[in-house]
């Protein structure tokens, strides 16, 4: 008996379209079915007269068409909302992302059965040509090689043409950080400005850019000098979500000074005077528009990249003050442990080998402290 389901799909130009799968029985030898996938663009209507037409046809004598006659963009359509189940709303989105822009562009209209090794090899090297970065390409390769790796288990095709290619190397990144004189300048150069307050909070707190964005008023406690991390704002296509962080030291009180406690108290202040006027919303961040809406992880990057342009600092991310943060506790003598737990880390081995840089300073230190072997 043939089987058949219908799923609606959006051309690029927005328009509505149905897709048709249909199924045969299983092989009593092999356990597997046969699938045929078509396209129908035109009313739902249209696409389940479609189906029914098909399904007759086939039931009567027709002949199925392999799986593999499927267009790769379809496959990859089927195989996210199909078989990848269980993954964050961001993680999905993330997939989606990668396939629509890198992957379909290039060998979506490929049917399945005609892809091979050297079609891969060549998608890879031209995403490395157009300066993609190695991890950017591993990560939609990973996508595509994992639903190949599905359509190879449901005897769609013999093989996963993706098991030969060769990725280009993984450069790890180094991350800059400012000096002492470079935090001076920063420092110097924001204050006054609505960067200050994202400057102190980095350097004192080193946030993530997306805990920096989900942070509230409600989170710090002014009394005892407590900034309270539970939440992590990103960004799924055009959806803002606040959840939890990853892992479970995301979750973590940070201890601050009275410098920036004070530059806190003022801030808030200043906040509270806003509610007061018409057209301010009263949203309850930390960090927020001239009308009191947040903004999204993104927008602060943008806003700390203008900053830094305008003010002829050195060329580093956003996240390097993060870097700049922890490289600064180890140089002033706070213990890796203490580090860890500020910054989040559910491994000490992440701070020891990403975020504690050495400065110029702690190798001289280290050099002079060495010379006392001499007596």
């Amino acid at each position: 008996m043939v089987t058949g389901h219908i799923r609606k799909r959006t051309t690029k130009n927005g328009k509505p379209s149905y897709q048709i799968i249909l199924e045969t029985e299983r092989d009593p030898i092999t356990g597997k079915r046969q699938r045929l996938y078509e396209t129908v663009n035109g009313t739902k209507k249209e696409a389940e007269a479609h189906l029914n037409r098909r399904i007759h046809e086939l039931s009567n004598g027709g002949i199925i068409l392999k799986a593999s006659a499927l267009k790769l963009e379809d496959w990859m359509d089927e195989w996210l909302n199909t078989y990848v189940i269980d993954i964050a709303v961001t993680t999905r989105e993330g997939y989606a992302e990668r396939i629509r822009n890198r992957l379909n562009p290039y060998l979506g209209k490929y049917p399945l059965s005609t892809l091979n090794t050297k079609i891969v090899q060549e998608w890879v090297n031209t995403l490395n040509r157009e300066g993609l970065a190695p991890k950017s390409i591993k990560n939609v390769f990973l996508n595509l090689k994992a639903a190949l790796d599905k359509a190879e288990s449901l005897d769609m095709i013999p093989k996963n043409p993706c098991n030969q290619a060769v990725l280009p190397k993984m450069v790890k990144y180094q991350a800059s950080v400012y000096n002492e004189s470079e935090i001076q300048k920063l420092l110097r150069a924001s204050e006054g400005t609505d960067m200050y307050l994202i400057v102190a909070i980095e350097l004192v707190l080193g946030l993530r850019r997306g805990e920096l964005a989900a942070l509230k008023w409600s989170d710090i406690d002014f009394q005892n000098g407590v900034v309270h991390i539970h939440s992590n704002c990103v960004v799924a296509g055009s959806q803002k979500i606040t959840k939890a962080p990853k892992s479970k030291a995301g979750i973590r009180d940070i201890a601050t000074g009275s410098m920036l406690l004070n530059i806190l108290s003022i801030a808030y202040q200043s906040y509270l005077a806003k509610t007061q006027q018409r057209g301010f919303v009263d949203s309850g961040y930390v960090i927020h528009k001239d009308d009191g809406t947040p903004y999204n992880p993104e927008s602060i990057t943008q806003k700390w990249v203008r900053f830094r342009h305008e003010n002829q600092l050195r060329d580093i991310r956003l996240h390097d003050l993060r870097h700049t943060c922890a490289t600064t506790m180890l140089a002033k003598g706070v213990d890796v442990k203490t580090i860890q737990a500020r910054l989040g880390h559910s491994d000490v081995q992440t701070t020891l080998n990403i975020y504690t840089h050495s400065l110029p300073s702690m190798n001289k230190a280290a050099g002079d402290t060495l010379d006392s072997l001499f007596g």
